[in-house]
């Protein structure tokens, strides 16, 4: 019998925020991403330290009305703070301009 998985969060960070960061909590539950994709490497949170560079995966909306569509990458943080378990890093990669993220903004991941 199928999982159903309720995909909300995904799509509806894409669609209000223009981007969903990728999860490896989310990634271990069947079903969450609408395709599947290589194993993801996990950083322990408690073995970062401000100034670390780090990739992440990021998915992005591209387009508008009925045209949206949902891209994938790879990008790289610069890690700026450590707060308890919320960590925040500056956006290294220079990214295509239709992308709601950019080169110098800081990204909680």
């Amino acid at each position: 019998m199928a999982t159903v998985v309720d995909e909300s969060e995904f799509f509806t960070d894409i669609m209000d925020d223009g981007y969903h960061v990728f999860s490896i909590t989310h990634a271990k539950t069947p079903g969450f991403y609408p395709n599947e994709f290589p194993d993801y490497l996990s950083v322990k949170l408690n073995l970062l330290i401000v100034g670390d560079q780090i990739n992440i995966r990021v998915f992005s909306r591209v387009g508008s009305g009925e045209n949206v569509q949902v891209d994938g990458g790879y990008i790289d943080l610069e890690v700026e703070l450590i707060e308890s378990d919320h960590v925040f890093g500056v956006i290294l990669t220079e990214l295509p301009k239709q992308f709601p993220l950019e080169k110098g903004s800081s990204l909680e991941i």
